[in-house]
């Protein structure tokens, strides 16, 4: 399934791609890293990129640049500031970074962040954030991690949003995050299966790896498709639906990717990672996968579960 852009959304991603192609992405090499691409962020951010869905244009654009932006081996805070952050009815400056359960609970992105959005027990805060009051953590999951150290003298400003759109806003981004990163994943592994050979033949000529492959790609499409619906409709329930269906698909789908390239996928001078570990990290945000079920059960059925 595929459909052609628009003429607005071709012009944003075409302007997006000439800015990418102007900066040099090289990730990091090392055992534990932050695959941070601040350089790139900015002039993202310079570009005017973060601000569209604010501006006007349509959420579903906004979700292909978060898309085509996870595409990438380095992270950009993307999916929040573009979103996320537009339904918060607040002017609050970015990079942004978001917490579920608690204010203290370690945060994508808080190293780098200048305002912290918290989800605590269905209230919604955010808090500017003080570099001095935030200690890093470190990960492989290639975004930059840390917590707040404490909250003593920090100020909890509430947000003025109902939770439903909070998280509705949330799960599109998850959704449009992952569709980028299973793509560049999956075509690497692709790569891989095409250039490496076993018993005189190319690796993805073997019927069996073939199978798993379409079932990857299978994978890759459907996350794809149930964001944009969900960035299309901004509904509910098809946010609930496309969460769930990548917080349930994203194990076996990294593991299989990471099982084709052997040997070589377990280490980290192979880029997978930078693309499978992000996508883990996205298993535990809003609650997980059995939250995402919960949700998504209730929308669409109601008193009847």
């Amino acid at each position: 399934m595929d459909y052609d852009l628009n003429e607005q959304q071709a012009e944003v991603l075409n302007g997006l791609e000439q800015l990418i192609q102007s900066i040099t992405i090289e990730p990091p090499h090392e055992g534990v890293f932050v695959a941070w691409g601040a350089d790139l962020d900015a002039k993202v951010a310079e570009a005017g990129y973060y601000d569209i869905v604010a501006a006007g244009l349509d959420l579903i654009d906004g979700a292909l640049v978060v898309e085509r932006l996870s595409q990438l081996p380095l992270s950009v805070e993307a999916a929040i500031s573009v979103l996320i952050a537009p339904v918060t009815g607040l002017e609050l400056p970015r990079p942004f970074a978001i917490a579920s359960g608690s204010a203290l609970a370690p945060a994508r992105f808080l190293p780098v962040a200048k305002t912290l959005l918290v989800d605590q027990d269905n209230q919604l805060f955010a808090i500017e954030v003080d570099q001095a009051n935030v200690e890093t953590i470190d990960t492989l999951f290639a975004y930059p991690y840390g917590k707040l150290k404490s909250l003593d003298g920090v100020k909890m400003t509430p947000m003025n949003v109902p939770v439903a759109d909070f998280h509705r806003r949330w799960r599109i981004s998850m959704a449009a995050e992952a569709g980028g990163l299973m793509k560049s994943a999956l075509d690497l592994v692709i790569q891989h299966v095409t250039d490496r050979r076993a018993f005189g033949r190319p690796i993805g000529s073997f019927q069996a790896v073939q199978h798993r492959l379409v079932m990857a790609a299978e994978v890759t499409e459907g996350v794809r498709w149930l964001g944009m619906r969900a960035a299309w409709s901004d509904d509910d329930a098809d946010a609930a639906l496309a969460a769930t269906y990548v917080q349930d698909s994203i194990p076996k789908f990294c593991t299989d990717l990471h099982q084709f390239c052997g040997a070589m996928g377990l280490t980290l001078e192979f880029p997978l990672h930078y693309y499978t570990y992000r996508l883990r990290a996205l298993l535990g945000e809003l609650g997980g996968g059995s939250g995402q079920a919960r949700a998504t059960t209730a929308l669409n059925w109601g008193a009847a579960a």
